[in-house]
């Protein structure tokens, strides 16, 4: 149950997560290389969004001390 806004962030880190494992997985497995460098690159821009969930999750952590 999602009760506060930490609670959505961390939900939609999990999903960029699971987003950089299957756009990964995918551009393993492709065999056109246009398709395989398209995977490859939302995995990365995926990665940028787990960064920035990552680093507000830390923040608010850090202000609650």
């Amino acid at each position: 149950m999602i009760t506060n806004p930490m609670d959505v962030i961390r939900m939609a880190l999990e999903r960029e997560r699971a987003a950089v494992r299957n756009y990964t997985e995918y551009a393993r497995t492709a065999t056109q290389p246009e398709i395989r460098e398209m995977f490859q690159y939302l995995a990365e821009e995926e990665k940028k969004h787990v960064k920035l969930l990552t680093d507000e999750i830390e923040k608010e952590t850090f202000q609650e001390m």
